[in-house]
């Protein structure tokens, strides 16, 4: 066969030509948005959630649409690349450029209008998936692809990748929900594309500008390669690579929106669109079924289909097993997950009525026994259960990534698709390819359209791993091409894919794409190398054999990752952590909307620091102090960031380590030896309160320590929990020796120094429920130490704790193993702790400060230790007896108790107060995270986070209702901006007891 050369490429503009100094200070000029060309904001743009890293030359964040304009208008003059990013998902590496990076999504981000008769939206390019349907669901309406990451994808994002999701099967993929679009061309011109009748192209088409010439070359285009196009184009649902130019060979009308989407950026950038809406499904019902092996499963999808199912998701085991190491994954794939499946398929089916699903169930359970596919069918017909399945499900993408070593399961071949018939098949032949290789792979997704994702295992720092990468994708495209396939089913080309686009079109419409790309972009300035003209696959990549990242002496034992450096990578950039509906991770993203707040910006930043790339000694200089200086130390990356990344451990390492270079402010020393002057203020609690509430002490902590004048310090208590337990006659008539009672209640500093009456309300519950509870000796437990950075001081804390609490559970002399307490049941907890910070301090901080047997030691420990609320659910301790409570209990979860898991208990314990409804209010952070709040410069964002959920929901408490929450900050920060008051659960039910 006679091969076909293909023509020349097309123009590129080169960043490295441009005047920067020029172009940023016209930016600035022309622009209300913000112009970064700093290095930080430059390295945090440099990635997204692909395999791939460039450096931009500057950022720019748009405020309105007049902003992208001109900056499309400056580029084009300055003849700077310029890329247009979203929430930078992207897998493929489209997000990333090294001219311009453009954010859409904190300002232009509005949802126009809603037609609710016509069922049409009119939207901005920024706005987020998740919060548009949450604005269209008054209107039973919603925009129907429903990709994975839909609590941070922009609608702009998805437009550009043709995005498609789980329900494609039903509702197909963007380009059919896409009716108009306002788009920016190279030039700086508008347009409004839409259906033109054969009048109305024909005039646009005589027109002397980019829009009539994009008009003429297309139709001329899809004319002339007819043939070819109808010979080329995979005859499938779920074909989003190249440009769309069959489209054009159809009867229909021409709309060059249609030619927009899916070209990512490379061909017009979009100010506005028209979508179209679907209604809202009436009744869903979900089935989770396991299978031996995922061929079989496989195998099972097209009989599934003829069901008609509005999805069929597949998790292979490799993701399964993943979902283990994730607290809160574990706790969801309990609830409907039995064994250790080789596969599991989750088929959803919409119906108008939701007595019309069982039956639908039934028949599909009925049809796989019959045909011996699969051996258990968990049937969900509550929204709850269906919530836990489908998220799961939506983590696979950070699942497969959840890896410690450099050996990750990488997104580059991961998104191809065939026929569903042919899918079984299709993927036996590409496991074999992966094995050949000499590695793994994980799969999950969308059995129902033959679109499923398989990450190979690949270590990109080494020249061996590279060539795989390198062959591996090669093999497959072959594997594609014989299996008429399509080589990106929904993610899109970017750097990864583009380099294929000659070999899966054919020469022909491999220049007719460079034809398209000219005429709509002469000079290149629109995200070049994407598509057309791509630099070779391993170009730009994020980790190469050149990567190097630099070892660090730590406190924290990172021995599982090989290092700080290793968990600090475990970002792949997927961008969970931009979420803003619902959860807690990243608060202060929520309230800021800067990527440099969210807890991939973060990582991101440290992991070029570590790697040398910012040019900083040890481990950052001012620029990465102030992208950590907002995390909060929620610990909610830990649990909700799928592959648990710690930045508030991150953060304490960076400022043990800054601290060292620049001096341990006094700020730090005070708040971090919180313990030290609650004990001495303690002594004379009547004159610390008057002196701290006096107004030139308040302005001098303000000037000295930094304190908001608007923040009133705790008052310290008349008698601690210490002095009144010892005094009290209940305790005195209780009272045995140490070694006889099973049960301790851990004094925190502030229970201890503050709200004694938290204390001597729990010991009252817990002797109600008929247990016998003894008070521990007050200590601290680190944590002020840790948030401030003060690791040194933590760690000669945390052996000290360990050794005392190992012998006060003993029961024995000091270093005795605490397991030989006669009468107490292996593995029961018996250091019961009222402040969630507290115990996530002693269960999760102390042993990793610690090693060796020290460590060993504080394992043991911490195994002793829950909350006082889980305590009382488990079934040895007994039942309350409570009257009947308030008719509505707000429950707000401490940061880290929801990342422990320890919010389901809580939930469960108020749940045991007769007549009450107990309602999560999944306010996420309160704000104040100990003493962050409490900082001038931290004041206004504290309040934002707590005005998001929590600070509104007091306010509007009605006489009937209470609100609970465990954290002392928490309760302190519903105190400082609403005039109601939290009560801490033990309170609650003391009050309650009959």
């Amino acid at each position: 066969m006679v091969q076909i050369e293909s023509g020349p490429p097309v123009p590129q503009a080169d960043a490295s030509r441009v005047d920067a100094a020029g172009l940023e200070q016209a930016l600035r000029n022309a622009i209300e948005g913000e112009v970064r060309f700093d290095r930080v904001s430059r390295a945090l743009y440099s990635t997204d959630a692909s395999v791939y890293q460039i450096e931009p030359l500057g950022v720019v964040v748009a405020r309105n649409r007049e902003d992208i304009i001109k900056t499309v208008r400056l580029c084009n003059e300055y003849r700077c690349p310029l890329t247009l990013r979203g929430g930078g998902t992207s897998q493929a590496g489209q997000a990333v450029g090294s001219g311009v990076v453009l954010d859409t999504s904190k300002h232009v981000n509005r949802l126009v209008d809603v037609d609710v008769e016509r069922r049409t939206a009119r939207v901005e390019p920024g706005i987020v998936l998740d919060e548009l349907n949450a604005q269209l669901k008054p209107h039973n309406l919603r925009f129907a692809p429903d990709i994975s990451t839909a609590s941070r994808a922009t609608v702009g994002g998805m437009m550009a990748n043709n995005s498609a999701g789980a329900r494609s099967v039903l509702y197909g993929i963007t380009l059919h929900h896409v009716l108009e679009q306002q788009v920016v061309f190279a030039d700086g011109t508008v347009a409004h594309l839409r259906d033109l009748s054969p009048t109305e192209l024909d005039a646009v088409s005589k027109e002397n500008s980019i829009h009539g010439q994009a008009c003429r070359v297309v139709r001329e285009l899809a004319g002339k390669h007819a043939a070819e196009i109808e010979k080329r184009y995979p005859k499938l649902l779920r074909r989003v690579a190249g440009y769309n130019l069959n489209e054009f060979a159809k009867d229909q009308p021409f709309n060059l929106s249609r030619l927009i989407v899916g070209s990512e950026g490379t061909l017009a950038v979009v100010l506005e669109a028209t979508v179209k809406l679907v209604p809202l499904p009436k009744a869903k019902a979900v089935m989770a079924i396991e299978f031996v092996s995922l061929l079989e499963a496989l195998q099972a999808a097209p009989l599934i289909l003829r069901h008609n199912p509005s999805a069929v998701e597949v998790m292979d085991k490799f993701i399964l097993d993943h979902t283990k190491q994730n607290a809160e994954l574990q706790r969801r794939r309990q609830t409907f997950i039995t064994g250790d499946p080789g596969a599991l398929l989750c088929v959803e089916f919409y119906a108008d009525s939701a007595e019309d699903l069982p039956p639908r169930l039934q028949a599909l359970e009925k049809d796989l026994r019959g045909h011996a596919y699969g051996y258990r069918y968990f049937h969900a017909l509550d929204l709850a259960a269906q919530a836990r399945i489908w998220s799961v499900r939506e983590a696979g993408l950070g699942l497969s990534m959840a890896m410690k070593d450099d050996n990750k399961s990488l997104s580059f071949v991961e998104d191809t698709a065939v026929a569903p018939e042919r899918l079984r098949d299709f993927i036996d032949r590409f496991l074999q390819i992966v094995h050949a290789h000499g590695t793994s792979a994980g799969v999950y997704a969308h059995a129902s359209v033959g679109c499923l994702h398989v990450r190979p295992v690949v270590n990109l720092k080494t020249e061996a791993g590279v060539r795989t990468f390198e062959s591996l994708a090669t093999a497959v495209s072959d594997l594609v091409l014989e299996f008429g396939g399509a080589l990106s089913g929904e993610h899109g080309d970017g750097l990864v894919r583009s380099p294929f686009m000659r070999k899966m079109f054919g020469p022909v419409l491999y220049d007719a794409f460079r034809e398209i790309k000219r005429a709509f972009d002469p000079h290149g300035i629109l995200n070049p190398g994407k598509i057309v003209d791509a630099p070779p696959l391993t170009s730009n990549l994020r980790y190469g054999t050149a990567y190097r990242s630099r070892s660090q002496e730590t406190w924290f034992d990172y021995s599982a990752w090989g290092g700080m450096n290793g968990a600090v990578e475990m970002c792949s950039g997927l961008g969970a952590c931009r979420k803003t509906l619902e959860g807690t991770m990243c608060p202060s993203y929520m309230a800021t909307r800067e990527e440099a707040h969210s807890t991939r910006g973060r990582a991101n930043t440290l992991r070029l620091v570590m790697a040398g790339r910012l040019d900083e000694a040890g481990l950052g200089d001012e620029g990465v102090r102030e992208v950590l200086d907002l995390c909060l130390e929620c610990r909610a990356c830990k649990a909700e960031c799928p592959v648990g990344v710690d930045v508030a451990r991150f953060k304490s390492e960076f400022l043990a380590d800054y601290w060292t270079r620049h001096g341990t402010p006094l700020r730090a020393r005070a708040l971090g030896h919180v313990h030290e002057l609650s004990r001495l203020a303690s002594r004379m609690p009547g004159l610390a309160n008057a002196v701290a509430g006096n107004g030139l002490v308040r302005a001098m902590n303000a000037r000295l320590l930094g304190i908001h004048s608007a923040r009133a310090l705790p008052r310290w208590a008349t008698h601690t929990l210490e002095a009144q337990w010892s005094a009290s006659a209940a305790r005195a008539s209780a009272e045995k020796p140490a070694s006889s009672s099973p049960i301790w209640l851990f004094n925190d500093t502030f229970t201890n120094y503050f709200h004694p009456e938290i204390g001597l309300a729990a010991r009252d519950v817990m002797t109600a429920a008929g247990l016998s509870v003894d008070l521990a000796r007050n200590v601290c437990c680190g944590r002020p130490l840790i948030s401030q950075g003060l690791l040194k001081e933590a760690r000669e804390l945390a052996a000290r704790n360990t050794k005392y609490l190992t012998s006060l559970l003993s029961g024995a002399p000091r270093g005795a193993p605490y397991e030989t307490v006669p009468g107490a049941p292996e593995g029961t907890p018996r250091l019961v702790f009222l402040e969630p910070s507290c115990l996530s301090a002693i269960r999760e901080d102390v042993p990793a400060l610690l090693r060796g047997e020290e460590q060993r030691q504080a394992l043991r420990v911490a195994d002793a230790c829950v909350s006082f609320e889980e305590f009382l659910t488990r079934p040895e301790s007994g039942s309350l007896p409570l009257q009947a409570g308030p008719h509505r209990i707000l429950l707000h979860g401490h940061c880290h108790q929801k990342s422990m898991g320890g919010l389901a208990p809580a939930k469960a314990l108020l749940e045991q107060i007769p007549g009450a409804t107990v309602t999560d209010l999944d306010a996420g952070c309160c704000g104040m995270a100990g003493s962050f709040g409490y900082a001038r410069e931290h004041f206004e964002v504290s309040r934002q986070i707590g005005e998001r959920r929590l600070l509104p929901a007091a306010r509007g408490l009605k006489d009937s209702e209470v609100l609970v929450a465990a954290g002392t900050s928490c309760r302190q920060q519903v105190s400082d901006f609403t005039s109601k008051r939290a009560l801490h659960p033990a309170e609650l039910l003391r009050f309650l007891l009959s």
